[in-house]
């Protein structure tokens, strides 16, 4: 019996914005969670092969998703506030993937604490949707099994 794979709409995005569930925001795309890693090298005189170590650089996660109410300006708009350090900011922005197997497996991955980069808004041409991306890093990750 062949083994199933695991397919986009087996996968559930929550962003959380000061525990508050972002639920307006449901037109995702894609969403990639990218475990951050630098591999370092290092030769040495006697030895006949590298040695190699590396660092752990956090959790880089980028959404992308169509435009169909506010809250995805109002969620940029908190993101900015914060970068701001406006009082009454948001304190913590938080995203959590869950992923459905075909076997019942249902792990989350979540990233807590992160911080921005900048927020792009394309509207392309009248035929085409507006769209956002979200891209942030934040230091740590966890994963909670089901």
């Amino acid at each position: 019996m062949p083994v199933q794979r695991i397919k986009g709409q087996e996968v559930f995005l929550s962003i959380i914005a000061d525990g508050s569930l972002q639920t307006r925001i449901d037109t995702i795309q894609s969403a990639d969670f990218e475990f951050e890693l630098d591999l370092l090298e290092e030769n040495y005189l006697g030895e006949t092969s590298t040695r190699y170590d590396s660092i752990y650089n956090g959790v880089m996660v980028t959404v992308e998703g169509h435009a169909t109410n506010a809250q995805f300006l109002e969620l940029t708009q908190a993101i900015i506030q914060r970068a701001s350090r406006r009082a009454g900011a948001a304190s913590r922005i938080d995203i959590a993937g869950s992923f459905a197997f075909p076997n019942g497996e249902f792990p989350t991955i979540t990233v807590e604490d992160l911080f921005f980069e900048s927020v792009p808004v394309n509207t392309g041409a009248r035929d085409e949707y507006v769209t956002f991306t979200f891209t942030a890093k934040g230091a740590d990750f966890q994963i909670l099994a089901s």
